[in-house]
C-alpha cells in the first residue's frame, strides 16, 4: 500500500499556520506545527488527527531524553496521491566525522556494540567506501549527535493524504478497511529525525550520497550491503547478526531502508489496512543506534504499541 521515493528540494511552498501541543516525556520535545490545510481538509475529523499526531510522538519521547527539540511542520494533501510522506532538512558530513560522534554519544550496549571492534560502524573501521562519495546526516539527527546545536526552526514536514479513510485510536484495535494513522504518523516522524537510507542515490549534484543508516546494511558478515538492491539486512555487529530484512526497493519500490513485509511494523515499506502497525523492538534499537539516547530499559525483542548547515538541502521522501 505504501511506495516512497526521494528527490531534493530547495523550500516548501505550504504556508504553516498554527503550532500544536508538543509531545515530551523526558528532554526530546517534539513539536508540531499544524497547516491550514489540515482544518480545511480533514474537517470534523482535524482534532483527531491533530491528537493522533501527539499520540505517535509520544512514542519517542517516552523512549528517547535527548536535549533536543525536533519541529515537525504537518500538512494534508488533498486526494489519496499521499498516504503518508516527510521532506527532511540534511546536510553533508565525513565518515569519521559521524563515526566519532557515535562513538563520543555512545550510552546503550547497542552503541557501544556499534562502535566497538567489530561493530558496524567502529571506532577503528576506516571509511568502507573507495570511490568518491558523501554521507548525509538530517537536522534533528545532527541535534541528537552534537554535531549541531538545539533550535527551534523546521527540522521537516510530515505530510498524510487527507482522502484516506483513518482509524485514529490504535488502542482498541483498527477497523477493518481503515489506516492506523498514528503508525503512519511514526513512520514519518522517524524519518524526519534520521531514519533514512539514500543507498548510492544521487543527492542534487552528489552522487553516490549514503546516510549512517546505510552502514548499518549487510548482506552477511562483514560483507555490507548499501545499495538499493535485495537481500539487505539490518546488523549492528558487521554483519555477524542480521535483525530484519530491508525492503527490496529495487525489486517493489518503496524506500530502500523501510522494513521488509513481514509483521506489521510502522517502519515497513508497505504496510495494511485493518491492523495496528506498532513499534518493535527493532525499532526503538534502530533509532537509538542512530543516535538517540534511550530513557527506558534497552527493548530487546518485546513489542511494543504506543499511547555548518552550510549546503543544507531538503530530503524529500513520499509514500503511496
Amino acid at each position: 500500500m505504501a511506495r516512497d521515493w526521494v528527490k531534493r528540494l530547495v523550500g516548501l511552498s505550504v504556508v504553516y499556520a498554527m503550532a500544536g501541543t508538543p509531545a515530551f516525556a523526558g528532554n526530546l520535545v517534539i513539536t508540531p506545527t499544524f497547516s491550514s490545510a489540515v482544518d480545511s481538509l480533514m474537517g470534523g475529523n482535524a482534532g483527531a488527527f491533530k491528537s493522533a499526531f501527539t499520540l505517535a510522538a509520544s512514542n519517542f519521547t517516552d523512549w528517547f531524553n535527548d536535549p533536543i527539540h525536533v519541529n515537525i511542520n504537518v500538512t494534508v494533501d488533498a486526494g489519496t496521491a499521499t498516504l503518508g510522506g516527510s521532506s527532511t532538512f540534511i546536510f553533508s558530513s565525513g565518515y569519521t566525522t559521524v563515526r566519532n560522534a557515535l562513538v563520543t554519544d555512545a550510552k546503550s550496549g547497542d552503541d557501544f556494540l556499534i562502535t566497538g571492534a567489530g561493530g558496524s560502524v567502529a571506532s577503528i573501521m576506516a571509511d568502507p567506501l573507495i570511490a568518491a562519495h558523501t554521507y548525509w546526516v538530517t537536522k534533528a539527527q545532527g541535534k541528537a549527535l552534537n554535531l549541531l546545536g538545539d533550535d527551534l526552526t523546521s527540522d521537516g514536514t510530515v505530510t498524510l493524504g487527507a482522502g484516506w479513510t483513518y482509524d485514529y485510536n490504535p488502542a482498541d484495535g483498527i477497523t477493518a478497511g481503515q489506516i492506523d494513522i498514528v503508525s503512519v504518523f511514526m513512520h514519518e516522524i522517524s524519518e524526519v529525525m534520521g531514519r533514512i537510507g539514500l543507498s548510492g542515490a544521487s543527492v542534487g549534484s552528489n552522487s553516490n550520497s549514503y546516510t549512517l543508516l546505510d552502514l548499518m546494511s549487510y548482506k552477511s558478515a562483514g560483507t555490507r550491503g548499501m545499495l538499493n538492491d535485495g537481500g539487505n539486512f539490518l546488523s549492528f555487529d558487521h554483519g555477524s547478526t542480521l535483525l530484519k530484512a530491508f525492503n527490496n526497493s529495487a525489486a517493489l519500490g518503496g524506500d530502500s531502508r523501510d522494513w521488509a513485509s513481514g509483521s506489521n511494523d510502522s517502519f515497513n515499506a508497505f504496510g495494511s489496512t485493518g491492523v495496528v502497525n506498532g513499534l518493535s523492538g527493532v525499532d526503538i534499537r534502530t533509532m537509538d543506534a542512530l543516535g538517540y539516547d534511550l530513557s527506558s530499559p534497552e527493548p530487546g525483542t518485546m513489542l511494543l504499541f504506543g499511547t555548518a548547515l552550510a549546503g543544507l538541502g531538503l530530503l524529500k521522501r513520499r509514500q503511496r
